[in-house]
């Protein structure tokens, strides 16, 4: 490594080293911490620098590998860069790990940068679960922070928002963030190195690009010299204030946790400071992405939460199909997954000798299928609300056809309708189970639905028809049972409207 004024690179050691060391990645006492560095480069001068710089100050063992990924947008250009990429790799000695979008398409007109976004994610993610001893580098650089703060300013994103990008998050790492565009341009060129422009980064249509070619050089204008970039001064300032604070005390503020399901407490929500309410939610969300589940934006929840309304709110929309619902001090947060065929599952018996078969729920909670050494009682209120007595033939018989899932528009009720066993009256629709009930609609998209053919024929605390099946004087009986990890979780709901 040369430390000679002629060096182009010379100005950005020193932060760089800086940088590596301050979090813990720099050359250790004897064995590296992180033998392998991903690199994202997608062939811009901001990410072509920051692989040079990093070859510079790697510790000895530590390998590197460069991380491309192909949108699909222009098959000219992606081709183009593509082809640098691959070609910057091999000269340096560099392997190339390639993404693609799971689009079919190979040109994709006028898709948004919020997709193109999520699909470099998820190559991202995809690359750290499957090497766990990996840490990923990107290029962002100070005026990427800039821009993001300045979109972030009208957002609503709150204080938390004002960071812009961080320098860390999770095993991901971006040490360019104290260098400008100009100066890492000026650094390739002047020691001769290639960098690929993109000419889409003069087109005004994307939001981004009318915030650097529009928005800022008028704030510069308004306010010299510096401008904008003080916005970076208050982005460090942020990130310093928050990233020393002690760690939230989220198994207090949490209540449950399951994919697609959320419940915290409001009172003790209501006392953290707001910049620390959007930790917060930063947090349950993420943890939420890591089951593969889409998130709503985090701008959403905390434009409801800042003023939630006193009476009950049922089906909050908050984007990418979760709903918000406020019960007594409590809120709730699920994802109604769609209603597809996956969702809904055939059941059988447990084997011969198993004494219980768990079927679990994509939503939380189980079913437990036993068998009954004895005929039960079918007496009224002989057996608990959360549990279903059905004769083996439901199982056994070709026909109808037994499953469990969730409710469905425009679902039945066994029995009430022309359905199987039904008298050909006017069928009874499942939505009218919860017409001016308080189980808020987050409880409803949790319950399983047992249902015959396609009718309904048993909800855990809601509906029992089991007791009209046709039943055969002999045989054993079924008992499914119906398990939350907190069991008294929709008698809260009941209790508190």
């Amino acid at each position: 490594m040369t430390s000679s004024s002629k060096d182009p690179f010379a100005p950005f050691d020193p932060p760089v080293r800086s940088f590596l060391a301050r979090h813990g990645l720099s050359e250790p006492v004897g064995e590296p911490s992180c033998p392998l560095w991903g690199v994202a480069v997608s062939g811009g001068g901001d990410s072509v620098l920051l692989l040079r710089l990093l070859l510079r100050h790697r510790p000895p063992a530590t390998k590197i590998e460069v991380l491309h990924f192909d949108h699909h947008t222009d098959p000219e250009k992606n081709a183009r860069d593509r082809s640098f990429v691959f070609s910057l790799a091999e000269g340096l000695g560099l392997c190339v790990i390639l993404g693609e979008s799971p689009s079919p398409e190979r040109r994709r007109l006028g898709v948004s940068e919020t997709t193109l976004r999520d699909e470099r994610q998820g190559f991202f993610r995809d690359y750290l679960e499957k090497h766990p001893e990996a840490v990923l580098f990107l290029g962002h650089q100070r005026d990427d922070r800039i821009e993001t703060v300045l979109a972030n300013l009208f957002r609503g994103t709150g204080p938390r928002g004002l960071i812009g990008i961080r320098e860390r998050t999770g095993r991901i790492y971006r040490p360019l963030l104290s260098f400008g565009r100009a100066m890492i341009r000026g650094a390739l060129e002047e020691a001769g190195h290639l960098f690929m422009d993109d000419p889409a980064n003069l087109e005004l249509s994307p939001l981004r690009n009318r915030i650097r070619l529009e928005l800022r050089p008028e704030i510069d204008r308004l306010f010299p010299p510096e401008g904008t970039a003080h916005l970076d001064l208050l982005a460090r300032l942020m990130e310093r204030e928050i990233s020393e604070r002690p760690p939230l005390p989220i198994p207090l503020l949490l209540l449950e946790e399951a994919p697609g399901a959320l419940r915290f407490s409001l009172r003790l929500y209501s006392f953290l400071p707001p910049s620390r309410q959007g930790e917060f939610l930063s947090e349950i969300l993420r943890r939420q992405s890591a089951w593969k589940i889409p998130v709503p934006p985090e701008r959403n929840l905390l434009r409801t939460l800042r003023t939630p309304p006193s009476d009950f709110v049922r089906n909050f929309p908050l984007g990418e199909g979760w709903t918000l619902d406020i019960v007594s001090e409590h809120a709730d947060l699920v994802y109604h997954y769609p209603d597809t065929p996956n969702h809904q599952r055939m059941l059988s018996l447990p084997s011969e000798g198993e004494e219980a078969l768990p079927v679990a729920l994509p939503r939380g909670g189980r079913l437990w299928i036993r068998r009954l050494p004895e005929t039960p009682s079918f007496e009224s209120g002989a057996r608990p609300s959360l549990e279903a007595i059905l004769p083996e033939e439901a199982f056994t018989a070709r026909e109808p056809v037994l499953t469990v899932g969730y409710r469905v528009p425009g679902q039945t009720v066994w029995g009430s309708g022309a359905g199987a066993g039904g008298s050909g009256s006017s069928p009874r629709r499942l939505s009218s189970l919860w017409k001016g009930k308080p189980l808020p609609s987050s409880g409803k998209d949790r319950l399983p639905v047992l249902s015959l053919d396609e009718e309904a024929i048993w909800i855990p605390g809601w509906l029992d028809k089991t007791c009209e099946l046709d039943r055969s004087p002999k045989g054993s009986y079924i008992s499914i049972t119906f398990q939350l990890r907190e069991p008294s979780w929709w008698k809260k709901s009941l209790e508190n409207p």
